[in-house]
């Protein structure tokens, strides 16, 4: 077994260890990388908290699982068990973002 690597795998990791930053950044309460001015972060810091700690640990593990599927590529079964997981995991969470963020119209 031989383990290669491409262009392809080297940016996805790229990306996977870009998002394990934000993620970590986000869960040590650091500024948001996006200030506008409707962004209710700037305006309220319960809010920008709970939101911070919530996207640090999506964050977080969207980097893990995407990078841990460059290793699982010769493990079909493995392979789909977390490509499913990680959309079950997006959608329930963008999902319940949704709901959040309209609760309050």
């Amino acid at each position: 077994m031989q383990l290669t690597f491409g262009w392809y795998n080297i940016l996805e990791l790229l990306f996977c260890l870009v998002a394990l930053w934000m993620g970590i950044r986000d869960l040590q309460g650091k500024d948001p990388l996006i200030h506008t001015f409707f962004n209710q972060y700037d305006r309220d810091p319960e809010y920008r908290a709970m939101w911070q700690k919530k996207n640090g640990v999506w964050e977080i593990c969207n980097a893990i699982i995407f990078a841990s599927l460059q290793f699982l590529g010769n493990f079909p079964t493995l392979s789909s068990w977390a490509h499913t997981i990680a959309l079950v995991v997006d959608a329930i969470y963008l999902i319940l973002y949704e709901i959040w963020e309209h609760s309050a119209d």
